[in-house]
């Protein structure tokens, strides 16, 4: 068969298994008229409990630079492993379970399109009958919902810190036959009974550093806000219960406390794909500096949000790509870059996602500082220190322009300006691009990516103070420069 009918193929059966699968989401959401508005607490702001206490910006600094090159590493995995090549694999990492399998193992073992599933922001999430109360990752470059479970052997052992499941009577596992279960990959070596009534759907969804969640696909009921106060029951929400999770994402300081990971990528499975007809299909944020104080709340909203008509007149929109090597990510495209006002000249290849997937420009919830591709990188960093007049001091943590404004109280700072497809101006305040490191010593807050496969990604400090629309209905990224304290 022709590659290009593969993928026509798996296209189509992705559709057809997201329908039936999925097809209660509708009906599902009691006042479905009403969006759904989750509470986003950075997870070192004033709010979170988990909040990590640095001894220095030094220090802090480090810690963000270790975790976004976890983060980008993961990224470019995703597409130097190609793996989606194969139709099976395509659109959310599909693992088709047929009678051929019947009594036999399963030998494929899927990096599904995720990067590492450590994040910066966390969402309460309540799911169960009655509802147990847990702190989730929202992770736009993820797809799967999943939740520790009490047989968990490597997390940790506090109380309500993992899902009861024999205290919920709305918990359904999912049966290996179901075609919700084509919709995960299998752990090595899975078999499935069809003749057993409780042969369950059992997954490993592994991420591009290579840290996974095991367990077992199924359904629960979920109870979560809506924008108007009141209180939405999702039931049959397909998710994880995570008997076993290991790696670096889930082990180490970045997801220290947390209790699992809300997905909400482009992948079929993901939270958003879940409930998305039944809340317009798109979701948004604003996102606040999360180290102001006192400390103010930033929401995510799945739904229409109610914004202000003044902030809905302002918004832009770009269309969102598709790279079918990497089917979860939001990719947007970059025409142009300014710097002080001047047009630099890079070549509109770079933007581009070429033939075996790499290229192309991410915007990520999760990565905190911005990349660029090296050839687009060079030009931005020497046109930054070409316009910035003050003196400098020695590069730290690997950022390449810093300078000192000692007795300067309104530094003046170059404007950089992104445009995007649509001729959509993406125009950011210096504070979004320039960090303070030190007293009085200021750094650029973006980085190069030098990976054959790399891609550049628009991270969260780039986006503060920006209402972020992922309308996926329409396949376009809505945005407006705003105050979120008022959105």
């Amino acid at each position: 068969m022709h590659p290009m009918m593969y993928q026509l193929a798996s296209f189509f059966l992705s559709a057809l298994l997201l329908a039936e699968v999925f097809s209660y989401s509708a009906s599902a959401k009691e006042h479905s008229h009403d969006s759904l508005r989750l509470r986003l607490v950075h997870k070192n702001s004033l709010h979170s409990p988990l909040r990590k206490v640095f001894s220095s910006r030094r220090e802090h600094l480090e810690y963000i630079l270790h975790e976004d090159s976890i983060r980008v590493k993961g990224f470019q995995r995703v597409v130097e492993q190609h793996l989606p090549r194969r139709p099976e694999f395509e659109a959310s990492s599909i693992v088709k379970r047929s009678a051929h399998n019947h009594g036999k193992g399963y030998k494929a073992h899927v990096i599904s399109g995720a990067s590492a599933g450590s994040g910066q922001y966390f969402v309460d999430f309540y799911i169960g009958t009655p509802p147990q109360k847990f702190m989730l990752i929202a992770d736009t470059g993820s797809d799967l919902l999943w939740v520790r479970c009490s047989g968990c052997r490597k997390c940790l052992r506090k109380p309500g810190s993992a899902f009861l499941a024999r205290h919920s009577s709305s918990f359904s596992p999912i049966h290996c036959y179901a075609p919700a279960c084509q919709l995960v990959p299998p752990p090595l070596n899975a078999s499935c009974s069809l003749t057993r009534l409780h042969s369950s759907c059992m997954y490993d969804y592994v991420y591009a550093d290579l840290s996974d969640s095991t367990g077992i696909f199924s359904h629960e009921t979920a109870i979560l806000n809506t924008s108007s106060g009141g209180t939405s029951r999702i039931r049959n929400l397909a998710f994880g219960c995570g008997i076993r999770s290991s790696g670096p994402s889930f082990t180490g300081q970045s997801f220290n406390g947390a209790h699992g990971v809300i997905g909400l990528g482009k992948g079929a499975i993901s939270f958003a794909s879940q409930i998305g007809k039944s809340v317009g299909d798109k979701f948004s944020y604003c996102l606040l500096d999360y180290t102001i104080t006192p400390p103010k709340t930033s929401y995510l909203v799945l739904g229409q949000n109610p914004v202000r008509p003044a902030l809905r007149k302002a918004m832009s929109y770009t269309p969102f790509l598709r790279n079918r090597f990497a089917e979860t990510f939001y990719y947007i495209g970059i025409e142009q870059i300014w710097v002080a006002g001047a047009l630099l000249p890079i070549r509109s290849k770079v933007w581009n996602i070429d033939a075996q997937g790499n290229g192309g420009t991410v915007i990520d919830s999760g990565t905190t500082l911005t990349y660029f591709v090296r050839p687009a990188y060079k030009k931005i960093l020497a046109a930054f220190q070409k316009a910035v007049e003050y003196p400098r001091v020695r590069s730290m943590q690997n950022l390449d322009l810093c300078f000192n404004v000692s007795g300067i109280s309104m530094p003046k700072l170059p404007k950089l300006t992104i445009v995007l497809k649509g001729n959509a101006r993406f125009e950011p305040p210096p504070s979004n691009y320039f960090i303070d490191v030190f007293e009085n010593v200021k750094c650029l807050a973006l980085q190069g990516v030098n990976s054959p496969s790399a891609f550049s990604i628009l991270g969260n400090l780039l986006q503060q103070d920006f209402y972020i629309q992922y309308d996926r209905e329409n396949s376009v990224l809505g945005f407006a420069h705003t105050d979120c304290s008022l959105s």
